[in-house]
């Protein structure tokens, strides 16, 4: 499949790479960019369009995902720019993939990489208790923290709940997650868990805990 095949209307996904830590977001497809890519609807937080050009690291990179509808696979094109772009009044995201016609590679889905958030939290359970906790990393599929508690088992949900701040941003963050993993360790009981829900908010700051690592 070629980017050029790419319609209106259609489903993509656009993945950020900040050193070792990702996020993807999906978008929409509205229509080519003057003979080089694409357009798609932007990344929106606070009612404002990301501008990951803007103050961003270097070391950023993009890839565009999609479902090829000929043979149902995952494909991506690599090696993006993505720049805003504003077409009557309206913003949007300008994708060039630097050759228009460049054939898509085969996307197999990965893990991502983890930011460091080392900040004090609390852990709400679904019977309404709480206890402290430190959360100490996170991605948009998983997030690990320590705690004193033995009431949490596996298979568990639970509500982290913890603020940072990130790229000079405030982020006030609650992260429902289901515990995969718990162990006893000297400073108190390790917490893995699989995130459940992924919002904007997690995605914005995950995006920014990774302008921040690579600029630091």
């Amino acid at each position: 499949m070629t980017i050029d095949k790419l319609v209106a209307g259609q489903e993509v996904t656009l993945e950020i790479i900040i050193g070792d830590s990702s996020f993807e977001f999906k978008t929409e497809v509205v229509g080519t960019n003057n003979g080089t890519g694409v357009l798609v609807k932007p990344y929106m937080y606070n009612g404002q369009v990301v501008d990951f050009k803007n103050g961003s690291p270097q070391g950023m990179s993009f890839l565009l995902h999609c479902i090829d509808p000929n043979t149902k696979g995952r494909v991506v094109w690599r090696n993006l720019s993505v720049n805003v772009v504003n077409f009557k009044g309206v913003d949007y995201y300008a994708i060039d993939a630097r050759a228009f016609g460049k054939i898509a590679a085969s996307s197999e889905r990965r893990e991502d990489g983890r930011v460091s958030v080392k900040t004090p939290g609390s852990a709400l359970m679904e019977d309404g208790r709480r206890f402290s906790i430190s959360v100490l990393d996170i991605s948009d599929s998983g997030i690990s923290f320590i705690g004193n508690s033995y009431r949490v088992t596996i298979g568990d949900i639970v509500e982290i709940n913890f603020a940072d701040n990130a790229n000079s941003s405030d982020f006030s963050l609650a992260v429902k997650a289901r515990i995969v993993r718990a162990e006893a360790e000297e400073r108190g009981i390790l917490y893995a868990g699989k995130v459940l829900e992924r919002d904007n908010k997690l995605l914005a700051y995950l995006c920014f805990k990774g302008m921040d690592k690579k600029q630091s």
